[in-house]
């Protein structure tokens, strides 16, 4: 083994999918991967962060040939010697040409993950490349990888028992993270003088995906903060109520696009956090999401529901009218309370699921209200100014809209295997129904995280969301991310050379 981490050399044969095993467990979407026999020519190293390494092998060349010569190490003191032997006696030699590549980190000390496919018979050529490699007394574990509908796994599951440490059925093209992990605690008990290395670099692996959860966490608050403050601004003279309704609706067009690549930029950032490179979702280019963020589908299908919705009005309504009783030193009794909550609930009912339209604000002088009491008024209420602004978007479901939308994309790239090639577009229908199969929609949240989450947008929308604030959403959110990482979502299998198109 590596002296400053653990190596394994993926080694089987010929197109058993050793490059989709690399690929996933290296989380590197980049290792080539390709369904002609024998495209993997040499060996290549692919590291997880300098936690583990793996090198894509070539497939044996020709194992039954090579075998005879390798059978003293059955008795050798040191087995790996007899390999070296091989290696002087062959280097250049064409017709052992993918053996000598192979054997290379192997007699360097790399463990051994041997690649088969269980969807084809067990042949004599399998059954001489098992031998070669218990010869190697090196630690050896068997993945077996379904490449097509038929099974002969337990046919496989018998003649690798007799040759490996460990045996263990692996889908390269659907591992989740626990996946990777299993597997990794699996190579980590195969060898009890690995096992500290290995156990530690587990643990390593594992704290660093609490830190990319962390990551996750602040990017989505940051979403957050950045889309419900967002505002354009017009300083065009707008006199003549024609000529304001045209930079009026020029400025919605701007606020749109602007929003919608915030929220492209943060998907971005998620999906680079997880290592993932197909997965496209960059501003002015194609959004991982077919529905725009200011679709009428997308608002149908996410967010809250109209019940969730009334409550949450008719809190935020009644703390604005608990406010101005404030103001007004109980004088009220009340009534800016009820009626603060009436008009918010009002509002959520008139919502619904419809996303509703974008108002143009036209500022207006207030200066003669005491401060205290500008501080609650809607930003349209500005001292001074002839500029029109569109924002920002006071839609009790944006956040959570935006909340679906960017759990999502989280949900979608963890439970994405790196060795998947294909081209993906999710739709808000096919991503609402694999959320809420596993009660991960915002919808589905307790009513307790509902209530504080809008409280914390609240302040965040009156631009007086303190550090401790945001600290406390991103801990609220980093608990959600925690809990959904642990469920295993299926977004529809991948097709060789087609997208997969959620919807």
């Amino acid at each position: 083994m590596n002296a400053d981490h653990p190596t394994f050399a993926v080694v089987g044969a010929v197109n058993h999918g050793k490059s989709s095993v690399v690929s996933t467990l290296a989380e590197n979407d980049e290792v080539r991967i390709s369904p002609v026999p024998g495209e993997t020519t040499e060996c290549r190293r692919f590291s997880l962060r300098e936690i583990f390494s793996f090198y894509d092998t070539p497939g044996f060349q020709n194992a039954s040939e090579a075998l005879p010569e390798l059978l003293p190490a059955e008795h050798a003191g040191d087995p790996l010697e007899v390999f070296r032997e091989f290696l002087d006696r062959h280097r250049g030699a064409p017709e052992f040409e993918a053996e000598c590549r192979l054997f290379k980190p192997i007699v360097e000390g790399a463990g051994l993950i041997y690649v088969v496919d269980g969807s084809r018979p067990v042949l004599e050529l399998n059954l001489a490349e098992m031998r070669i490699l218990r010869l190697s007394s090196q630690p050896r574990l068997a993945i077996i990888n379904r490449t097509s509908a038929d099974n002969h796994v337990a046919e496989w599951k018998r003649r690798l028992g007799q040759n490996f440490n460990a045996v263990r059925e692996f889908n390269a093209h659907h591992a989740t993270f626990a996946d990777r992990i299993e597997l990794l605690e699996t190579l980590a008990g195969i060898e009890q003088s690995w096992k500290p290395k290995l156990s530690s670099a587990v643990a390593l692996l594992r704290e660093e995906w609490t830190t990319r959860l962390t990551e996750c966490a602040e990017i989505i608050v940051e979403l957050l903060v950045t889309a419900l403050r967002h505002r354009e601004t017009s300083s065009a003279q707008a006199d003549l109520a024609a000529r304001r309704d045209t930079v009026g609706e020029d400025l919605k067009a701007r606020y749109q696009a602007a929003v919608s690549r915030i929220e492209a930029r943060a998907h971005a950032r998620i999906i680079a956090l997880f290592g993932h490179h197909l997965v496209k979702a960059e501003a002015n280019a194609e959004h991982l999401f077919a529905d725009d963020l200011f679709s009428d589908e997308t608002w149908k299908l996410l967010g809250l529901e109209v019940a969730q919705l009334f409550t949450l009005a008719a809190m935020s309504g009644a703390a604005f009218g608990v406010g101005l009783d404030v103001l007004t030193l109980g004088h009220s009794f009340g009534l800016f309370a009820l009626a603060g909550g009436a008009v918010g609930a009002g509002s959520s009912l008139v919502i619904g699921r419809q996303r509703p339209e974008l108002s143009v604000n036209f500022p207006r002088d207030v200066t003669w209200l005491p401060r205290e009491l500008r501080g609650l008024l809607p930003d349209k209420f500005q001292i001074g100014g002839r500029a029109l602004a569109v924002g920002p978007y006071r839609a009790l479901n944006f956040p959570w809209i935006l909340l679906d939308r960017a759990i999502g994309t989280f949900c979608y790239v963890i439970n994405r295997a790196h060795a998947r090639r294909d081209e993906v577009t999710l739709r808000s229908a096919s991503l609402k129904d694999a959320l809420a199969a596993h009660g991960l929609t915002t919808a589905q949240w307790n009513d307790a995280a509902r209530k504080k989450c809008e409280q914390l947008f609240n302040a965040i929308r009156r631009e007086k969301f303190r550090p401790e604030q945001r600290a406390e959403l991103r801990l609220l959110l980093f608990a959600r991310l925690r809990e959904i990482s642990d469920v295993r979502l299926d977004f529809g299998a991948a097709s060789p050379g087609n997208g997969d198109r959620l919807g």
